[in-house]
C-alpha cells in the first residue's frame, strides 16, 4: 500500500535560485511519512494521559534530487514501505510534479520505534502488522 500526500509549493520553501530548498524536501518526507503512518492506523502518541510514551526516531535519511521545483507547483509525494524489521523499519519516497509528472526527488528513511526511556524497543504487533500488510502492496 502505497500513500500518496499532495504538497503546494510555499513560497517560504524557495532558496536564493528561487526553487525549492534542498533541505525542504525532509519537511515533504516528513509531512508524507505521518499521512502513511496516518493511514496504516497507528502513530506514536505524545499526549499526557494517553498511556506509554513511545515514539519513533529517525535513524537515517537521504534524498536525491532530480529536478527543480518552484514557487507553485504542487508535488506529489509518494510512500511505501520497503522494510520492517524488529525494532524498525524503513520507507521510500517519489515526488513528482502533479502538472507534468516529472521526478523531482527520490528518497529513503529508517526509522526506529523508541520507548518511555527513549531506547530502541520492538515494535508493536498492530504496528508491525499494519507495516507488513503495506509491503509491496
Amino acid at each position: 500500500m502505497e500513500t500518496v500526500f499532495p504538497i503546494a509549493v510555499r513560497s517560504t520553501d524557495l532558496d536564493g535560485q528561487r526553487h525549492v530548498n534542498n533541505a525542504v524536501f525532509f519537511q515533504y518526507f516528513e509531512q508524507a511519512r505521518l499521512a502513511h503512518l496516518a493511514r496504516l492506523g497507528f502513530l506514536p502518541t505524545y499526549a499526557p494521559g494517553d498511556g506509554p510514551r513511545h515514539s519513533i526516531a529517525i535513524a537515517e535519511t537521504s534524498c536525491r534530487y532530480k529536478a527543480p521545483a518552484y514557487y507553485g507547483d504542487t508535488l506529489l509525494v509518494t510512500v511505501r514501505t520497503r522494510e520492517v524489521r524488529q525494532r524498525s523499519f524503513s520507507l521510500t519516497y517519489e515526488v513528482r510534479r502533479q502538472a507534468d509528472g516529472v521526478l523531482v526527488a527520490e528518497g529513503e528513511s529508517a526509522q526506529v520505534w523508541i520507548d518511555e526511556q527513549e531506547r530502541p524497543a520492538p515494535l508493536p504487533d498492530a504496528a508491525r502488522e499494519s507495516l507488513e500488510a503495506s509491503l509491496g502492496a
